[in-house]
């Protein structure tokens, strides 16, 4: 038999914990994990690898089984026997045995395993009192279940699954044997191969099986095997998982079949709430279930590994189908249109689960449900459509309906087609109701004692009048009535709610007010599209999410000021809102206020409280006249990170106190059609987007205060800003060339950073002069001078003039792109793609693009530089470059309408102490064609303005020539 793959590395996670190397330390250490996952296999190797340590060993496996056959006075016996194989053992009692141990053992190190121990029971049967194992001594308890054993070891060794690989290899051993060297052999069953893998969910034992089930057979019968595993799992992995099964008490097995039937991948605290069995918390055998492995959490979500899903659906099918079954859960199509037509017993049905989409319209009897004493969990929606959009439900009762359900803990109906809920109807033990797209005008007349619901969805429910009858429900979580749009108003019943945390009466466009009362535990209130509600109550102080947005309010209560927990306030399109309370600037906990779209909006209240949660500010589509009144209290905004004005048509300058903002990431300025100006940055903004500024002129230089010591994306968009002179396109280029200097090279990881770190577009024709090889059309090919990557080369800047030609960008996604290829060059990216610039924008508003944009992007590229640091080492290097530039959908797909019409590239390297200079300027010809000129001088970044933007100049070979002994130093030329 093979070793698992990958055991090596568990058993030194053993050896560990077990600390054979602290001689004089005892340690018991649990070895635990689901059933076949490897814990024997491990157990077993981790003795034979050690017990030549001690004078005293024993393994001794199969104790629950052992001791089915034997009984414990037996199974004493045995293992002392294998402790002490030379030993005359006579053993009267549990207080006799104890002695025993004592007398001959406790003056021996002693190395055991016990290996499939069940219960505590076990390790007292078999270690006694525990007295006589000397110090230094090794013990290894082999489990399904961590349970019992966290008073010994709280925190046992938890075999983990074979990796996907470790996984391939050990099925392949069994299922290929020796023609898994065979390469066409391998090709023909790889893929069919790792199905089964992943079917096994990494688990040793089943690997194996299945390997040896298909060892020897065709391509069909494999192919035939994969269709049939979920219905006709394999007999010995089931026999094995059967095992732990078995040994669960009855209310286990009813959480474990429900869960695998139910509520899989289902949300922690839910399933726990819904399978609380009422006389004592089923909280207690969803943890055990974890703790026998048969179930796990993650994410906090209730999951099962796929072959025990597989073994708990096979279970409940047998029970469906046998002759008195004792519970059925019915999923399967036929066998609910059976019970549904009273052909098969239903009194022990305790779940059905219906996909409308499988059947067509039945009508059914009014009593259809009446048998069902026993049935909790009731659910009929569709997997095609969560709506059903085809019409309405496909379960009609003419004559009515009786729903005398004592049990139901959890009832979902899609389209539910009736007024209401039957006036049988028990909700006792009701902790979840979903009546999405349902006809009901209320869900049921008077009010009824529902101690145990914790939610309820009643969205889209368009004929729903009014929420009465639920004044008994206390510890009711979340209420859902998105779309109830006939509802104008919510009871004075919900006084009662004190759980409640979630509100959401999204889209309610009937809805008039809010009731008066005092939602002690709302955290959340969503009143989103509620266009008729023109004034808002205050009805929780400890809301954190309040949604207002699209509502007809005008002002806010000064009583908001309560809300000193309110995280985020949200009133876009609130078109009628004038104004905001001066008090709005004392909720200190407040991060976001959304004001998009608030169209009278006309100024914001001075922020004179320190808000230091304070995040983001969206004035989109505001009539704010004057920013720097914004701004008034800057100090207090320090820590602001986004600021939108889009589409804001009456600023016309940002003033100066926005340089102050030295937290602000994002600045939003699109459609600003009034601003003429802008003026210094934040040093740490990241995005400046000025997208359709069409009056903006001037820029300040600098654009933005610069910090040595920052490593941060950078994109400042200055898309159809058409009015931009020159100077400012100058101060532009100037701030980006800055910039990529003084990254330095202590900042990044050392990897390849295959994307733009700084990058800019603005309306233009030319490649700036700086960059120091130029060309018309899409493709450079510059030849690189010797010792160009020496130990002060940071990366490359790239630069790509495109002509847009009837472009409209219909999916906000546009990426100017460079192919850059370096030939002669010992690294591994020698050839890479990366984004010059550009932009990938969420929302379905389309940027139509004009004229001709100059994209301009620095890329960082240390490893290349240590790469030929080491190589420059033994002698000169020349390279040549090779650069293909276009425009792309953010998808990889060209552009046809985008053509790339010139291209600039220029090496970066940090600057002298004395001497600013950023991109080696070594001229090259333009396109091959030899022109004579004069080679510009580099401009100092101590200089504010740049050379003015030309045509690109070339010089001949003797100019060029004069520069390489330059490009390492930086020297001015």
């Amino acid at each position: 038999m093979a070793t698992p793959f990958g055991i090596e590395h568990r058993l030194r996670q053993v050896e560990e914990k077990l600390g054979f190397d602290c001689c004089d330390e005892t340690r018991i250490v649990g070895i635990v994990g689901m059933p076949g996952i490897g814990k024997t296999t491990l157990a077993t190797e981790l003795f034979n690898r050690y017990r030549c340590k001690f004078n005293c060993c024993a393994i001794f496996l199969k104790i629950r089984e052992r001791l089915l056959d034997f009984g414990y006075n037996r199974l004493r016996k045995m293992f002392l026997k294998d402790l002490l194989p030379n030993a005359n053992i006579i053993i009267t009692d549990e207080t006799a045995y104890d002695d025993y141990l004592e007398s001959n053992l406790s003056l021996k190190k002693v190395f055991v395993v016990l290996d499939d121990v069940s219960s505590a029971r076990h390790i007292e049967v078999l270690l006694g009192n525990r007295n006589w194992i000397k110090k230094g001594s090794k013990i290894v308890i082999v489990t399904r279940d961590r349970g019992f054993i966290t008073e010994l070891d709280p925190n046992p060794y938890v075999v983990p699954r074979l990796n996907p690989g470790d996984g391939l290899m050990y099925f392949s051993f069994y299922a290929l044997g020796a023609r898994s060297c065979d390469p066409e052999m391998r090709d023909d069953y790889m893929k069919m191969s790792r199905e089964f893998v992943d079917y096994a969910g990494g688990n040793p034992l089943a690997l194996r099986v299945l390997g040896r089930e298909l060892l020897g057979k065709g391509v069909d019968f494999w192919r035939a095997r994969l269709d049939t595993l979920a219905k006709h799992p394999n007999k010995t992995i089931q026999d094995i998982l059967k095992i732990s099964y078995d040994e669960l008490s009855e209310e286990e097995k009813d959480v474990f079949l429900d869960i695998a039937c139910f509520f899989r991948s289902e949300d922690e605290y839910y399933t726990r709430s819904l399978l609380d069995s009422g006389d004592h918390e089923a909280a207690s055998e969803i943890t055990d279930l974890a703790y026998k492995f048969l179930i796990s959490f993650s994410g906090g979500r209730v999951e099962m590994h796929d072959l025990l899903h597989t073994f708990a659906m096979e279970i409940c099918s047998l029970a469906n189908s046998a002759t008195n079954p004792n519970k059925c859960r019915l999923w399967n199509v036929n066998g609910i249109i059976a019970a549904l037509h009273d052909k098969m017993e239903t009194k022990t049905v305790r779940g059905i689960s219906l996909d409308l989409s499988q059947v067509t319209n039945m009508p059914l009897e009014s009593l259809v449900f009446a048998k069902m004493c026993n049935l909790r969990y009731l659910k009929f929606y569709s997997s095609t459509c969560p709506r059903e959009c085809e019409g309405d439900c496909k379960l009609n009762f003419p004559d009515g309906l009786s729903l005398p359900l004592k049990e139901v803990r959890y009832l979902d109906w899609l389209k539910y087609p009736l007024e209401e809920l039957p006036s049988d109807f028990n909700p006792k033990d009701l902790v979840d109701i979903k009546l999405p797209y349902s006809k009901i005008k209320q869900v049921w007349k008077g009010s009824k004692d529902t101690p145990k619901l914790k939610w309820i969805d009643l969205n889209n429910s368009r004929m729903l009048q009014t929420l009465s009858g639920f004044s008994k429900a206390p510890n009711l979580l979340r209420l859902n009535l998105e779309g109830c749009t006939s509802l104008d108003g919510l009871t004075e019943e919900m006084k009662t709610m004190d759980s409640l945390v979630f509100l959401n009466l999204r889209g309610c466009t009937s809805l008039l007010h809010l009731p008066d009362m005092n939602l002690i535990s709302l955290k959340t209130l969503i009143l989103s599209g509620c266009s008729k509600l023109c004034e808002f109550r205050l009805i929780s102080e400890n809301l954190e999410s309040l949604y207002l947005d699209g509502t007809a309010i005008k002002d806010l209560p000064s009583d908001i000021v309560k809300l000193q927990r309110l995280i985020l306030l949200n009133l876009k399109e609130c078109r009628l809102l004038g104004s905001l309370p001066e008090c709005i600037g004392k909720l200190k906990a407040l991060q976001e206020l959304i004001l998009f779209g608030c169209s009278n909006l006309k100024s914001l209240p001075n922020f004179d409280e320190n808000m230091e949660n304070f995040r983001v500010l969206l004035l989109d589509g505001t009539s704010i006249e004057e920013v720097p009144k914004i701004l008034r209290g800057v100090n207090n905004l320090l820590f602001l990170r986004h600021l939108s004005l889009n589409r804001n048509n009456l600023i016309s300058s940002l003033g100066s106190d926005i340089s102050q903002l030295y937290h602000l990431k994002w600045l939003d300025l699109k459609y600003c059609e009034k601003l003429v100006s802008i003026s210094t940055l934040p040093p740490n903004l990241q995005c400046l987007d000025a997208h359709g500024c069409i009056s903006l002129q001037t820029v300040t230089s600098p654009l933005a205060f610069i910090m040595p010591t920052e490593e941060i994306h950078t994109m400042f968009i200055f898309t159809n800003c058409f009015k931009l002179n020159e100077a400012a396109k100058n101060a532009i280029a100037s701030h980006i060339r800055r910039k990529c200097q003084l990254i330095s090279a202590d900042h990044h990881n050392g990897n390849f950073v295959s994307r733009a770190l700084i990058g800019t577009c603005y309306p233009g024709y030319e490649v700036p002069p700086w960059f120091s090889h130029q060309a018309y059309g899409s493709v450079l090919e510059p030849n690189l001078p010797p010792h160009w990557c020496d130990s002060k080369f940071l990366g490359i800047a790239i630069c790509a003039v495109v002509s847009f030609c009837d472009y409209k960008d219909q999916n906000n996604r546009l990426l100017a792109k460079c192919t850059c290829e370096f030939e002669n060059l010992d690294a591994p990216c020698s050839r890479f793609n990366v984004p010059v610039e550009g932009w990938i924008e969420i929302g379905n508003e389309p940027r139509p693009i004009e004229s001709d944009h100059v994209f301009i992007g620095y890329i960082s590229w240390l490893n290349i530089k240590k790469r030929q640091e080491e190589e420059f080492k033994k002698g000169c290097g020349p390279t040549k470059a090779k650069l293909r530039f276009n425009v792309t959908d953010g998808n990889g797909e060209e552009i046809a309408q985008c053509e790339v019409v010139k291209c600039g590239f220029g090496l970066v390297y940090e600057p002298d102490d004395d001497v600013s200079n950023v991109v080696s300027s070594v001229p090259s010809r333009l396109n091959g064609e030899s022109k004579q000129s004069e080679v510009s001088t580099l401009i100092s970044t101590e200089d504010s303005s740049d050379c003015p933007i030309e045509t690109p100049t070339t010089a001949d070979s003797k100019s060029e020539n004069s520069f390489n002994s330059c490009i390492g130093s930086g020297c001015p030329v």
